[in-house]
């Protein structure tokens, strides 16, 4: 459930904004004033999705706000600056440290409840429900 991933958000100027809008670009529409990408490495997309499962199983906190419940994600941010001298704001994300806690422990109780079956288990349980008996197909007459 470890994950930690990045972003970097750069202000734009109206000169930024025609660069990026190219030819859709129109003075009288309201655009962002900061943009930037959030970049997942693919490594660790099942880790972000075991938290978010798992998280999601333990007691959320409710937003008034929005009137619902929410799952933190930790954000942290570093002013810097870009080769070509632009600022921006580098930003990760990284579960938050409670959640993650009670996520695990949800996790761990699950697998206490019901372990994964194994190939062996499995095949005890198919043996125990035909007491053993092994039920041959018949052979179809091919002709």
């Amino acid at each position: 459930m470890d994950f930690k991933f990045k972003s970097n958000i750069f202000k734009n100027s109206v000169e930024d904004q025609k660069r990026i809008y190219k030819e859709n670009y129109d003075a009288s529409k309201p655009y962002p004033a900061f943009t930037g990408t959030l970049t997942i490495p693919k490594g660790q997309i099942s880790e972000f999705v075991e938290y978010l499962h798992w998280a999601l199983r333990t007691e959320l906190k409710h937003d008034d706000y929005i009137d619902d419940a929410v799952l933190p994600i930790k954000i942290s941010g570093w002013q810097k600056e870009s080769k070509n001298g632009k600022a921006f704001l580098s930003l990760t994300y990284q579960p938050d440290y409670k959640t993650k806690v009670a996520a695990q422990e949800a996790k761990e109780a699950s697998q206490l409840a019901s372990p994964e079956p194994t190939a062996d288990s499995s095949a005890a349980n198919l043996a125990e429900a035909t007491a053993g008996t092994v039920v041959e197909p018949p052979k179809a007459d091919l002709f």
